[in-house]
């Protein structure tokens, strides 16, 4: 298990990947976010994918007052997020299962947000 905190999102869809095996709430549908990671251990950023429910989701985002727009499946964040809103995720801390890498992309199971 590993620390890390999201620096920014680029977007947010449903997880239609099959063969998955989630360890939290495997029945519960995932969203899959789609941002900048920050493995806390390593101190290294690196392009990721988090799986999420829907609740952790909110818990990542309350507060951080960041606008979603829908558009064809995916959500955006309706403009850039300030550098006060990059902070502010930033500073949640996703306890996260490694999954594995798609690519480049190191791909995270989140199993408890705290902030």
């Amino acid at each position: 298990m590993a620390d890390i905190h999201l620096l920014g999102i680029q977007f947010i869809e449903q997880n239609t990947q099959d063969g998955l095996e989630f360890t939290y709430k495997p029945d519960v549908p995932k969203l899959k976010v789609l941002s900048t990671i920050l493995i806390a251990a390593e101190e290294e950023e690196a392009e990721g994918c988090l799986f999420v429910t829907q609740k952790q989701l909110n818990q990542i985002l309350l507060n951080k007052e960041v606008d979603l727009k829908l558009v064809e499946d995916t959500w955006t964040p309706s403009k850039p997020l300030s550098k006060d809103q990059i902070k502010k995720i930033g500073l949640v801390t996703i306890d996260a299962e490694y999954l594995g890498t798609a690519g480049d992309v190191r791909c995270y199971e989140a199993l408890k947000v705290t902030e």
